[in-house]
C-alpha cells in the first residue's frame, strides 16, 4: 500500500471516530468519556507492546525525550482531547471537526517559530485553500441563514 493509500485509510478511520464519540457523548460527560477512552486504549496499547516485545523498548527512552512525550500527551491527549469532547458535546460533528482539524495550520506556524521550518509559496498556498474551505464548510454559522 502506498504512502498516500494508507494516508486516506487513516483520514477514513479517524474520519468516523467523531461520530463514535458525538454518540458517546449523548448521555456521558466528556470527561468520563475521556477516561473510558484512555483506559481502553492504554489497555490495548499495553497488551500489544508486550505481545510484539515493544514494552522492553520503554527502559531505552532517553529523560528529554520523555519530557516531550509527556508534554505532547499533557497538550494534546489531555487538555486538547479533553477541549475538543467538550466542543463536541455543543455542536454538530460536521461543524467542529473541519475547525479541529485545521490543527496543521497551527503546526506549520509552531514548526515556523521554534522547529525554524520554512514556509514555501506553494505551502503558504495550501494554508490559504484550506482556511477557505474551513470557512466555506462553516459558512452558514459565519453567515447565519446564508447556507452554502
Amino acid at each position: 500500500m502506498t504512502g498516500a493509500a494508507l494516508a486516506l485509510l487513516v483520514a477514513a478511520v479517524w474520519g468516523i471516530s467523531p461520530i463514535f464519540e458525538k454518540l458517546s457523548l449523548v448521555k456521558t460527560a466528556p470527561f468520563t468519556v475521556m477516561t473510558i477512552r484512555f483506559m481502553f486504549t492504554t489497555a490495548i496499547v499495553v497488551i500489544i507492546s508486550i505481545a510484539t516485545g515493544h514494552f522492553r523498548d520503554i527502559k531505552n527512552v532517553d529523560a528529554v525525550s520523555l519530557i516531550w512525550i509527556c508534554l505532547g500527551g499533557l497538550v494534546g491527549g489531555i487538555i486538547g482531547l479533553l477541549l475538543y469532547f467538550v466542543v463536541l458535546k455543543q455542536n454538530l460533528a460536521s461543524h467542529v471537526v473541519p475547525l479541529v482539524a485545521s490543527f496543521p495550520l497551527f503546526t506549520t506556524l509552531y514548526a515556523y517559530i521554534f522547529l525554524k521550518e520554512q514556509i514555501s509559496a506553494l505551502r503558504l498556498a495550501g494554508i490559504i485553500l484550506v482556511v477557505i474551505g474551513i470557512v466555506l464548510i462553516n459558512w452558514g454559522r459565519i453567515v447565519p441563514g446564508q447556507e452554502l
